[in-house]
C-alpha cells in the first residue's frame, strides 16, 4: 500500500533521517545545490571579570575543539551582555558583566583555529530591570534609546570585523523598540559601514517582525502544545519556522537560539527560566525538544541553526549538567547535538 508524501515525510522526521520525498509531476529534478548550513553552537559569555585574559583564552582553548571534535559544529556565537540601569532608561552601555571588544577578538581568533565561524551576539542583561525583561523595556525616548545603542555598538562592530567575525547580531528580542523603524535603518547604516559581515536581527516575539536590511535570526521560545514526542514536537518547529510574515522562505531563517529546560511540560512555556532548583530533571523531554528541531532543521534545510548554550565562565571538559534543568553538556541530551551535526542532509 503507497502512503501519502506527509506520511512518509512524518514517518522519516520522527525516526530522524533524511527525507526522500518522490516527485509528483514525473519531471526529473533538477541537480541540487549543495547544502551546507550553519551547525552552531551558542557560548554564553557572561560575568566576565570572573576570569583573566590567560584564562580567557585557557577556556578557549579548551571548549572549541570539542566543539567541533564531538559535536561536529562548524560555528559558535559569542552572546554577551550590557546592561542599562532601569527598564526605562534612555542609556544601554557596557556592564561590569560584559567583556570587552580586545577579548572577544582574541577568543575570535581561537574560534578560527579550529575552523568555527563565530557570530557576536549583544544581549540586554535582565538582572537590573525590575520585573521586566528585554522584550518589555519602555526607554523614555526610543529614539534616544537606539541613538546611544548603536554608539555602544561601535567598538564591537569595528573589532568583529577586524577579527574576521562572519556575523553579527545587532540586536535580539526587542520587542517594544521595534516600531521605530526610521531610527533602527540609521542604526543598520551605520553598522554596515564598520562590520563587513552579514548583520542579523533575533526575534522571538508574535506577530513576527524584524528589522529591515538584516538577515533573519529566530530565537524558538515559542510553545508546541503536542505530545512531547519527537514526532509531535518535529511537527510543531516545522510549522514555528514557515510562520507568515518570518522570512521569505526557510531557507534564509537561522535559529539563533534553541534550548529549553528539561523538565516535564516545558514545552508549553520554553521561554521560562524560574523553576524552583527542586524541580524534578526531565532529560528525556529536552532530548525530544532538541531532536524535532534538528528534524525541522534539515527537513526546511534552514541556513543555519544554534543549540543553547554551553556557558564560557564555568567551564570545564569534565563538566556534568546532569542535574541541571537548563543546560545538557555530558547528558543524553548532547549525543542528540551531536548526531544532528554529523548527519549531511
Amino acid at each position: 500500500m503507497r502512503r501519502p508524501v506527509a506520511a512518509l515525510l512524518a514517518v522519516a522526521l520522527a525516526l530522524g533521517v533524511a527525507s526522500i520525498v518522490p516527485s509528483l509531476s514525473g519531471a526529473t529534478p533538477k541537480a541540487a545545490q549543495p547544502y551546507a548550513p550553519t551547525k552552531g553552537i551558542a557560548v554564553l559569555i557572561d560575568n566576565a571579570s570572573r576570569f583573566t585574559d590567560a584564562q580567557a583564552m585557557s577556556i578557549a582553548n579548551s571548549m572549541f575543539p570539542i566543539l567541533v571534535n564531538r559535536f561536529h559544529a562548524n560555528a559558535v556565537s559569542l552572546d554577551f551582555p550590557y546592561w542599562q540601569s532601569s527598564s526605562s532608561s534612555n542609556v544601554p552601555k557596557r556592564g561590569p558583566m560584559s567583556p570587552s571588544p580586545q577579548r572577544l577578538a582574541a577568543i575570535t581568533e581561537v574560534a578560527h583555529r579550529y575552523h568555527l565561524a563565530v557570530e557576536w551576539r549583544p544581549y540586554l542583561f535582565e538582572g537590573d530591570l525590575t520585573n521586566n525583561s528585554r522584550t518589555s523595556i519602555t526607554p523614555r525616548t526610543p529614539a534616544v534609546w537606539i541613538s546611544n545603542y548603536s554608539t555602544y555598538l561601535q567598538p564591537y562592530l569595528i573589532a568583529a570585523s577586524e577579527s574576521g567575525a562572519s556575523s553579527f547580531s545587532v540586536a535580539l528580542e526587542l520587542t517594544t523598540l521595534m516600531p521605530y523603524l526610521s531610527s533602527w535603518t540609521t542604526l543598520i547604516e551605520r553598522a554596515k559601514t564598520l562590520f563587513s559581515g552579514r548583520l542579523f536581527y533575533s526575534q522571538q516575539h508574535q506577530p513576527m517582525l524584524s528589522l529591515p536590511l538584516v538577515d533573519h535570526g529566530y530565537d524558538a521560545y515559542q510553545p508546541i502544545n503536542s505530545a512531547p514526542t519527537i514526532t509531535g514536537f518535529t511537527l510543531g518547529f516545522m510549522h514555528n519556522f514557515q510562520l507568515t510574515g518570518m522570512q521569505q522562505t526557510p531557507a534564509d531563517l537561522t535559529i539563533e537560539e534553541l534550548g529549553i529546560a528539561a523538565v516535564a511540560r516545558a514545552n508549553s512555556r520554553p521561554f521560562y527560566e524560574h523553576y524552583s532548583p527542586r524541580t524534578r530533571v526531565d532529560r528525556p523531554l529536552q532530548e525530544a525538544w532538541f531532536q524535532g528541531a534538528c528534524n525541522a532543521f534539515w527537513a526546511l534545510h534552514l541556513q543555519g541553526l544554534y543549540f543553547w548554550a554551553i556557558g564560557f565562565g564555568n567551564w570545564s571538559p569534565t563538566e556534568n549538567n546532569a542535574r541541571n534543568l537548563y543546560a545538557w553538556y555530558d547528558t543524553p541530551t548532547q549525543n542528540v547535538v551531536a548526531s544532528c551535526y554529523a548527519r549531511s542532509s
